[in-house]
């Protein structure tokens, strides 16, 4: 197994394969309280992964040591230069299926034996370019005359709730609170509360 690090174009070898190797996956899982149906939950995607890594730069020359390698400082100074210039680098991990651009989040060391060893602590967040669907379409549609004559509406049926629709119609049930402000003055009842009745037109902004 070996773990390179760094710019597509200038990446290096990890001289000696890192005694702790983590990857950290989790997603984005948020709660809200609907009335009438109690708490609910609402999955917004994955968060960003993070890897852990924990190891030495060896300034001995043991036996497992390739001879081809950088001073311990030296590698110091590289990954503290992608730090502190925020530089995305890639980071693969033979044998695995990690290949992943990243940044440096934070680098950690310390030397502790009189050995001149420097061993280090890595984490590394995963960078994704911003790319929000829809957001160019939108940007670059035409606008016609009577396109502010198309809205969109939904007849509420038996069951309905403001927090379902939302999420229908907007992919995220937490902006049910639109839904109502653009249908108050047709329903008053909707600017005290979050009650609808069968047989409703709402707008939907």
């Amino acid at each position: 197994m070996e773990v390179w690090i760094g710019p597509d174009n200038n990446r290096i070898r990890l001289p000696i394969t890192p005694s702790v190797l983590g990857v950290d996956r989790s997603s984005d899982v948020s709660t809200d309280d609907v009335i009438r149906l109690g708490e609910v939950d609402s999955f917004n995607g994955m968060k960003l992964k993070t890897i852990e890594l924990e190891g030495f730069f060896p300034k001995q020359d043991y036996s497992f040591v390739p001879t081809n390698r950088l001073d311990p400082y030296i590698y110091s100074e590289i990954i503290q230069s992608w730090q502190s210039s925020g530089t995305v680098i890639r980071i693969t991990i033979t044998d695995t299926p990690t290949n992943m651009l990243c940044r440096v989040q934070s680098f950690n060391t310390r030397e502790q034996d009189g050995t001149r060893d420097l061993y280090f602590e890595l984490h590394l967040t995963e960078h994704k370019p911003i790319n929000i669907p829809g957001i160019n379409n939108q940007v670059n549609r035409p606008t016609t005359n009577n396109s502010s004559n198309t809205q969109r509406t939904h007849k509420v049926v038996k069951g309905d709730n403001l927090y379902d629709i939302a999420h229908k119609y907007y992919g995220n049930g937490k902006l049910y609170p639109k839904i109502k402000e653009a249908n108050k003055a047709k329903y008053p009842r909707l600017a005290k509360y979050n009650d609808i009745d069968a047989g409703w037109i709402l707008v939907i902004p």
